[in-house]
């Protein structure tokens, strides 16, 4: 597939009411384009931040803290490889930012380049012999190198730098665990609820050495809290259930089992199309299935950015521009979702489902022989669809009722 081009970006911009009057990006007029790309990162418009980012670096190519920026839209765009250039090219203007060292480290592992990973990191901290972070980071490539000793080494000297960074002490407990040393990581693990105490993954992890120790009462008590933290945790229902049937409550068991199947099955889809989009970063149903995901999971603000990167890479793939119109209306932006629905359309006119909610659109407005032309054009493409027949008949009977049945 070949790229887009800047006018079909700048289309897709304005469908999704992303350009100003001028044909800008969306914003303040006398904002600089480094301060643009802050604003677009936060709404998930990475390719634009992306371009904005690059507009800042003409007028200041030598300047490090930009490089980074662009290198973190970069990585959030899935473009790893042009982030790792982006941060070799901050670190050798500024050799002692140990922050983009780590983060090159990051998009390294994910690259599984992980000797190159594992040097940058080893420079970061002695850099910085007290960056919790690198040292954090370092402990989950030596982890996943299978490399337990040196992890938790690395583990413990980020506790020692910040004794309430909960994530390495969840770190350290996870190592722990896989040392069969269950006081150990009891410890740690509850270390890092008292450093804090919302994060769901904590209270899994406590609870899952309470089942180890075969204390199961205490186990679903703090399972129960991990759920009810983040009820998308797939593993903390599967612990929890397997807690439960342990206490005889096997219908609750069975449930919660039955959650975690669900659960899990979206999370491997998740990781296997990042695994997919590594490959072909350029596929836009890649974005738009895993967009679909999050949908499914009530995680619609992690859809809005995943249909965006699907436009932005196939300016006519109709089912995301569809779907982006279906996360405005549940925002009650009408207006947006209407155009949304429309530009769905521009981009393949034999879409039915696009036909469908421009219908209700219409009929939301009172506008009866409107959604009937819709429904009915729908019908055309898929005439067996149930819901477009249902709908057509209701706007049939509202268009009979406002014209007094003329």
């Amino acid at each position: 597939m070949s790229s887009p081009t800047i006018a079909q970006h700048a289309g897709v911009l304005l469908c999704l009411g992303l350009l100003s009057a001028n044909g800008g990006a969306a914003g303040n007029p006398t904002e600089t384009d480094a301060d643009a790309g802050e604003r677009l990162m936060l709404s998930g418009r990475y390719p634009e931040a992306v371009t904005a980012f690059r507009r800042a670096l003409v007028a200041d190519p030598d300047s490090a803290p930009l490089r980074a920026r662009l290198a973190r839209a970069l990585a959030e765009d899935e473009d790893l490889d042009g982030a790792v250039r982006a941060y070799e090219r901050t670190v050798a203007l500024a050799p002692a930012d140990a922050d983009s060292r780590t983060r090159l480290a990051i998009i390294l592992t994910r690259l599984d380049r992980f000797e190159e990973a594992l040097a940058n990191l080893q420079i970061a901290v002695e850099l910085v012999p007290d960056h919790a972070w690198a040292y954090d980071v370092l402990g989950k490539l030596h982890f996943r190198e299978g490399r337990y000793n040196d992890a938790a080494a690395a583990y413990r000297r980020a506790t020692e730098a910040d004794a309430d960074y909960g994530e390495a002490w969840f770190d350290l407990g996870q190592t722990l665990l896989r040392q069969t040393d269950l006081e150990g990581a009891e410890s740690a693990f509850g270390k890092a609820v008292a450093a804090d105490s919302s994060d769901a993954r904590f209270h899994d992890a406590l609870g899952f050495v309470h089942y180890k120790r075969r204390d199961y009462q205490a186990a679903a008590g703090r399972l129960v809290r991990a759920v009810q933290l983040n009820p998308l945790y797939a593993r903390a229902h599967f612990n929890l259930g397997n807690a439960y049937l342990r206490l005889g409550r096997r219908d609750e068991g069975s449930a919660e089992l039955e959650t975690f199947r669900l659960l899990d099955d979206q999370e491997r889809r998740i990781r296997s199309l990042k695994n997919t989009i590594l490959k072909t970063p350029e596929r836009a149903e890649l974005y738009h299935d895993m967009a679909v995901i999050f949908g499914q999971r009530g995680e619609f603000e992690k859809a809005r950015r995943r249909y965006i990167q699907a436009v932005t890479r196939d300016p006519n793939f109709a089912p995301s521009y569809h779907n982006l119109g279906n996360i405005q209306l549940r925002n009650r932006q009408l207006r947006e979702a209407m155009g949304l629905f429309r530009r769905a359309l521009r981009a393949d006119s034999t879409y039915a489902p696009a036909y469908l909610s421009l219908g209700n659109m219409y009929m939301l407005r009172r506008q009866p022989e409107a959604a009937l032309q819709s429904y009915r054009r729908g019908l055309r493409f898929d005439p067996d669809n149930s819901e477009l027949l249902k709908r057509a008949a209701m706007a049939t009977e509202a268009l009979a009722a406002s014209t007094g049945g003329k």
